[in-house]
């Protein structure tokens, strides 16, 4: 069984702070990226995992297959970096059994209906309502761009939109 060293919501899935930062923080050796539309999309697919380093491997699934995957074989062996585009995806695999026991959030942009919260971190209300669900259910959520700044506790989130 393969140990989910990080969870990550982050808009951008593989990009440079996951290669340069964070797989060496969370000492990952695969990359299990959680989103329909990029699981469609050989071309994007093949763009995404060549930016990965060798000796890390990279899977990418929708929710669905995610979830068959995790209950067949958790993903395998190794130490793994699990990547979501969005809170939506998150509580899909919650909802269907996929274990969370934290949830880190990088970059969620601005936009209408959107109100930042933290560097380049803004929710809907919808989606801090969601993850407050989460929250409520014991799942520790942390606001975490990059490893060498500092984090914000999702209390201060709550408290933000009055909750």
């Amino acid at each position: 069984m393969a140990e989910i060293k990080l969870f990550r919501i982050d808009s951008r899935l593989i990009h440079g702070q996951i290669i340069t930062k964070w797989l060496k923080v969370s000492k990952a050796d695969k990359i299990v990226v959680v989103d329909g539309t990029l699981a469609a999309d050989d071309f994007m697919k093949e763009i995404y995992m060549a930016a990965v380093p060798k000796g890390v491997s990279v899977e990418i699934y929708t929710t669905e297959e995610a979830v068959r995957e995790w209950r067949s074989t958790q993903f395998g062996t190794g130490n793994v970096l699990v990547l979501v585009r969005n809170v939506e995806t998150c509580l899909d695999l919650y909802k269907s059994g996929f274990p969370l026991k934290s949830i880190q959030i990088g970059e969620l942009p601005n936009g209408p209906g959107r109100e930042p919260v933290y560097k380049a971190v803004s929710f809907s209300k919808e989606e801090v309502e969601k993850l407050k669900d989460l929250y409520d259910d014991g799942i520790e959520i942390l606001l975490h761009i990059v490893p060498d700044n500092p984090s914000m506790e999702f209390e201060k989130v709550l408290k933000k939109f009055g909750m």
